[in-house]
């Protein structure tokens, strides 16, 4: 049974999680279809600008989506790179930046702002397959305990006087970097099925039941997932030139 808790710090984190979810990925889905870099930059600042102005900690959230955006970035580069005779690859590198820094950012605000009870409740409630529910509540429950683990094998790989090499790529490190990824694998095994035995043995059969929830959407969640999605919808609009098609 998971009891769901409702977080207050802010009004962002106070809307209904469904909603929020829902704004979220549609937001996504129109902006990997815009193709004009500055419409994107709009985007990706006008939602900064929402999140700023209903309370959110922007600066937290960016911390962790440096990776994500670190590796989108050097995609967009590798485009750029071998395609540097064509002009037009600078626009396109650019564009595919911003589309994924878009993309990462909002999907992270979204799910960041909620509990892991609150998004298996969204999920559920979106007629998700619970299958890829209990997926997401187990992985997401379960990372920090693999964490954990690794932590303790490289503690006792340090006891045993282990120095590593000057770089990844020296043999040894990368020698003994292939015997922890297979050392975890198995012991990732082995925990999944005591905890797998532990949660037969205290009444599991699959289903994810939830004592309570918070309230309905409310109007100013509906009004704040409709200015989520008319930023990008606008600058949609404009880039297919509907306005011209309206005025004379």
């Amino acid at each position: 049974m998971i009891e769901l808790k409702e977080q207050k710090n802010n009004l962002f984190e106070r809307l209904d999680s469904r909603v929020k979810l829902i704004s979220a990925v549609v937001y996504v889905v129109i902006v990997t279809t815009i193709n004009t870099w500055d419409y994107l930059a709009a985007c990706f600042l006008l939602y900064l600008l929402l999140l700023f102005s209903l309370g959110f900690p922007v600066l937290k959230s960016v911390r962790r989506i440096v990776w994500p955006v670190l590796v989108a970035g050097i995609m967009s580069a590798a485009v750029i790179f071998f395609n540097f005779n064509e002009n037009q690859e600078y626009g396109r590198g650019a564009v595919f930046f911003l589309r994924a820094l878009c993309a990462i950012f909002a999907l992270n605000t979204a799910v960041s702002s909620m509990t892991l009870q609150d998004l298996l409740f969204s999920l559920r409630s979106l007629r998700v397959p619970g299958i890829l529910v209990n997926l997401v509540g187990f992985t997401i429950r379960y990372a920090d305990i693999l964490n954990g683990e690794l932590s303790r094998m490289m503690i006792a790989r340090k006891a045993r006087g282990y120095t590593g090499g000057k770089n990844f790529w020296h043999m040894n490190t990368m020698k003994v970097t292939g015997q922890t990824v297979a050392v975890l694998f198995l012991r990732s095994i082995e925990r999944s099925e005591r905890v797998y035995s532990a949660m037969l043995s205290r009444g599991y059969d699959g289903e994810i039941r939830f004592v309570q929830f918070s309230k309905k959407p409310g109007i100013e969640d509906f009004l704040v997932a409709a200015a989520v999605i008319a930023v990008p919808l606008a600058f949609k609009i404009a880039e297919v030139g509907a306005v011209s098609w309206i005025t004379p």
